[in-house]
């Protein structure tokens, strides 16, 4: 008996995964779609899980919104077979395959077939024994992560100037997150990061000093229109997202400072917010990074097209 499990692009799970990894560091998300035809519901959130796995044990770790790039699977039922008698259990076979690829643009990068066996007192029992057999350990499993990393960095190495003309028009709409969005996401071991590693901190201040001013004006208001402990809180809660490296940040500190005042004639007590400080072991690359993967990880759920890819 088989059954081809299809991985459909409308509706998704996706665990998204960022390499720290100083050979690449490159983002990659594990894919599993939402609806997948005969797979049960506890299984395909395994199958997720285990994808994430597949990445950070193979030198990826976690933890990037949107990821560009993913790593997603189709699975065939090769046998079903009833063993056994009171009870009886259900044993499967299946045939596994791995894709690592461009879920943007729909280009596969890489792909890898397994066969797994899994035995349980139901279906969805020996779905799940069948997923927790494919190994990050496996040779042959590491060698497909490896071929779609190196096609990845290949992707930024030949996009890099269209990357960087896709910034460029960002902030002249000043969408400057988006923009460094783009700009944090170029692994350093890429050609293209010795091109934009030097446009990172100013736009990082372009963005963060924005959104001071924008947030300034937001607590103002709040506060200014009605000074009581609601508008305290949301007031200062704004007021403390705001980045301490923002040029804006001297008139946040004062603003909240008369705010925490008023708070304590309130209630008698200590504000529970507090403002950010500078961590001086961080350098504004790394702020910089924070700030890009923040607003990836905001942003609504991409839609993958995985088409043609089995």
């Amino acid at each position: 008996m088989k059954k081809l499990i299809t991985l459909l692009t409308c509706c998704f799970i996706a665990t998204n995964i960022v390499a720290q990894n100083n050979d690449y560091d490159i983002s990659l998300a594990a894919y599993v779609p939402d609806q997948i035809e005969g797979i049960p519901a506890s299984a395909k959130s395994m199958l997720n899980n285990k994808l994430g796995q597949v990445i950070t044990n193979n030198g990826i770790s976690n933890n990037i919104g949107n990821s560009r790039f993913i790593i997603t699977s189709n699975i065939t039922i090769i046998s079903k077979d009833i063993i056994g008698s009171a009870p009886s259990q259900v044993a499967l076979t299946l045939d596994m395959t791995l894709y690592i690829g461009d879920g943007i643009a729909g280009n596969m990068y890489a792909s890898e077939s397994f066969s797994l066996k899994g035995v349980g007192k139901n279906e969805t029992k020996a779905y799940m024994q069948a997923i927790k057999q494919l190994k990050s350990s496996n040779p042959k499993l590491k060698q497909f992560v490896t071929n779609g990393k190196a096609k990845i960095l290949d992707y930024y190495n030949t996009n890099c100037n269209q990357i960087i003309a896709e910034t460029e028009a960002l902030q002249r709409i000043e969408d400057y997150n988006e923009s460094l969005y783009l700009l944090v996401s170029v692994p350093t071991a890429s050609t293209c990061y010795d091109n934009v590693k030097g446009k990172i901190e100013g736009l990082f201040k372009k963005a963060i000093d924005k959104d001071c001013l924008t947030k300034y004006a937001q607590a103002q208001a709040i506060w200014n229109a009605n000074q009581d402990i609601e508008a305290a809180n949301e007031s200062g809660a704004l007021l403390a997202s705001v980045n301490p490296r923002s040029a804006c940040f001297n008139d946040v500190k004062k603003l909240f400072t008369k705010i925490e005042a008023r708070v304590q004639d309130l209630q008698d007590r200590t504000w529970k917010l507090q403002l950010h400080e500078v961590d001086i072991r961080k350098s504004a690359i790394q702020a910089a990074k924070e700030v890009g993967v923040a607003y990836g990880k905001n942003q609504p759920n991409t839609v993958y097209n995985i088409r043609g890819w089995y």
